[in-house]
């Protein structure tokens, strides 16, 4: 019996063509609280972003955010705060400098800019009523100093990707969303590892889990719950290891998906 359902946002309840939250999504996901299951979600997102399903009238009892980073729940009350290391942060800002690779750091109020690159503007521009990220010179504020971040995002190609990983193995990763964007987390942290330790908290077990998503963040999620779901619009590989794949966002993927499975 599935007790709780889980989404991703972009992509996944988020269409970033239309730059909207698909109709029938939000319709679905009333009727999920209506009939007693809870309602989270686990973004890339920082939570101040992830608030924006709030304006829809939507309130996710928990959200996941910032790949796994940090859980809080509706009241923001944080529950989990996985942060990145000052020394890690400066060696990444040292290695992405030195390589020309774009840096952001994600923080539960802001997202700030280290290194700009012209990706972080289409990254934005998916978004209404997000706002820019603020540009941080690292030498004069050094936010990291104060609190670390949780998370952030790197700009380059898949070979400078690729060099990254391998030259900070054991200590935190990225991984490729649209092939010149990537997410970066901590080594051992991710949306799955997030949901393991909210999950433990809930003492619900992961087969009470249902879980949506369109890219690869989130593979270890759909991998890792009683019914992973992949969206029309997924690549394949998630498509692969999903149980049941869905329409494609922009065709009613969430509502059509929670119909098969009786929850609404």
């Amino acid at each position: 019996m599935i007790k709780l359902a889980l989404f991703d946002i972009d992509g996944t309840l988020y269409d970033e063509k239309r730059k909207e939250f698909t109709r029938s999504a939000l319709e679905a996901l009333r009727c999920l609280i209506k009939n007693g299951i809870i309602v989270a979600v686990a973004t890339g997102r920082t939570p101040r972003n992830a608030l924006a399903l709030k304006q829809e009238g939507i309130d996710p009892e928990y959200l996941i955010c910032c790949n796994g980073h940090l859980v809080v729940d509706r009241r923001g009350d944080c529950i989990i705060n996985e942060a990145f290391s000052a020394n890690l942060v400066q060696d990444v800002y040292d290695y992405c400098k030195q390589k020309g690779i774009g840096l952001l750091w994600k923080y539960p109020d802001k997202t700030y800019i280290y290194i700009n690159n012209p990706g972080f503007d289409m990254l934005f521009s998916k978004y209404k009523n997000t706002g820019k990220p603020d540009f941080l010179d690292f030498e004069d504020k050094e936010r990291h100093l104060l609190s670390g971040p949780n998370g952030g995002c790197l700009a380059c190609d898949r070979e400078k990707l690729r060099m990254f990983n391998r030259d900070f193995e054991g200590r935190c990763y990225a991984v490729d969303i649209n092939g010149c964007l990537s997410d970066l987390l901590l080594w051992n942290v991710s949306k799955k590892t997030g949901l393991e330790k909210l999950l433990s908290r809930l003492f619900l077990s992961p087969n009470e889990c249902m879980a949506f998503g369109d890219n690869l963040n989130d593979l270890e999620l759909i991998q890792y719950v009683g019914i992973g779901v992949a969206m029309g619009n997924s690549p394949e590989k998630l498509k692969k290891y999903s149980d049941y794949v869905t329409s494609d966002i922009a065709e009613d993927g969430i509502k059509k998906a929670l119909l098969h499975f009786k929850l609404i």
